[in-house]
């Protein structure tokens, strides 16, 4: 691909933004890409380059780029008012209509609190676990994402089986990247790390602190680590053992949410928590989250003795924004899932049979919206923790997807393709293609 504009920008850019406007994954090669066009799946750089796009902006685009419904009711929307007016002083209509919405489709929801970021509303949810129940710690799992403060990002396990499980950081980032340069040197302490999926550690650690475990927080399923699902019984004894304990059960569906389905991961694996957050899919591609669960969780907030405050929480452009993508994606009882799955499955099924062509070992974990493929790994079916990945071969992964780029495919770093409801047999068709010439060069 010609990509000189790019190049000649990239060292601009690197200059004003020391690790670019999202650190966590570096940037793969000496020259950035510059977008100035986007439609439907399609995105187009500024030296003219098309790519099938499914990073998804790492998940939010659901409906796609500047779908026409979506782009009308925020064009009408600017057409009357500001994006942010009054904060805390004024409301909309937009607001019952979002929240009836949410509480519908979200088995949890009986109340909602609008954040800005998935990150957001997760501290949220800890602040209020800890004021309902009174308790101080909570639970979080290995190869979980909660977001980066420092109270829930990375650690590793605690070995000694007598100790409080706070999770332990290595200072060389060799040997554990998440042990960061600035973080607190007491975050680690506001929380339990526990190995995912194994149940006589969960249960040991419930049983042993119950009495000062505010909140057990994960991912339903871990899109952001290689889709681990919860193992046969997994959520369902975290439920109750939360239900036995009066611990606070949340499950963080800023992936999840919207994109698995209507009901989130929680209603895909039929398991109800108190608590779940949401970012991402929820409007369409403007940053809006929200924390939903249980009135009397949530009503913590409604004296005022605990605090959520926020100049843009609930403002209403993202509102509108949060309206419009729920109504595309529940018209017609979700036709745009059924539609979105039709996509994958001849992708999913696309990429398998070029994997065997070619003598690859590739295992593809895919759930609605999100597939991961993982080279080198032999297991079939659901994989559930890293024992299951031991033959993982991340250098073949890395250079596959720099190939996949080159012929027109963006995917997220890692392994993940997020699709959307704008995403066509057409893409696939070509999607496979793509994959059938880069596994033959490599």
């Amino acid at each position: 691909m010609n990509n000189e504009n790019s190049r000649k920008l990239t060292p601009v850019w690197d200059k004003y933004y020391p690790g670019g406007h999202t650190n966590f994954r570096t940037w793969p090669s000496d020259t950035r890409t510059f977008a100035n066009r986007s439609k439907g799946s399609h995105v187009w750089d500024i030296d003219g380059n098309e790519y099938i796009e499914y990073t998804g902006a790492m998940g939010p685009n659901i409906i796609g780029s500047r779908h026409p419904e979506y782009v009308s009711s925020l064009k009408e929307f600017l057409d009357q008012q500001a994006p942010l007016l009054g904060s805390a002083q004024l409301c909309s209509p937009d607001d019952i209509d979002v929240a009836e919405k949410l509480v519908k489709h979200i088995p949890c929801a009986e109340a909602i609190k609008f954040n800005l970021s998935g990150s957001d509303c997760v501290q949220m949810a800890i602040r209020l676990s800890r004021a309902h129940t009174g308790r101080k710690y909570f639970i979080r799992f290995t190869g979980h994402y909660h977001g980066w403060p420092d109270n829930v990002y990375g650690g590793k396990l605690n070995p000694d089986p007598d100790a409080k499980p706070f999770p332990l950081y290595d200072p060389d980032p060799v040997t554990d990247p998440s042990g960061l340069r600035g973080r607190s040197e007491f975050g680690h302490m506001e929380c339990f790390l526990l190995p995912y999926n194994d149940f006589e550690s969960l249960e040991r650690t419930v049983e042993k602190y119950h009495e000062e475990i505010a909140l057990i927080h994960l991912e339903g399923i871990v899109c952001n680590h290689f889709n681990f699902r919860p193992k046969p019984g997994y959520l369902e004894k975290i439920r109750e053992l939360c239900t036995k304990y009066g611990i606070v059960m949340s499950i963080d569906e800023v992936i999840t949410g919207f994109r698995i389905g209507l009901n989130g991961a929680q209603g895909y694996l039929n398991v109800t928590p108190d608590l779940a957050t949401f970012g991402k899919a929820i409007a369409g591609g403007m940053p809006v989250a929200a924390l939903a669960g249980k009135s009397e969780i949530l009503n913590e907030m409604a004296d005022r003795t605990v605090l959520g405050p926020g100049t843009f929480n609930g403002y209403p452009l993202g509102m509108r924004a949060t309206l419009t993508t729920l109504k595309i994606l529940e018209r017609n009882d979700g036709e745009a899932f059924r539609a979105m799955e039709n996509m994958q499955k001849p992708l999913v099924r696309g990429f398998t049979e070029c994997a065997k062509r070619h003598g690859f070992k590739v295992n593809i974990q895919s759930i609605p919206g999100v597939i991961w493929y993982l080279f080198g790994v032999e297991t079939d079916g659901h994989l559930y923790t890293d024992d299951d990945i031991k033959n993982f071969d991340g250098d073949l992964q890395h250079k596959f997807w720099i190939e996949m780029e080159k012929e027109g495919v963006m995917i997220m770093r890692g392994g993940r393709m997020y699709l959307s409801i704008a995403h066509t047999l057409d893409d696939v068709g070509q999607t496979i293609e793509a994959i059938d010439k880069v596994m033959g060069r490599l």
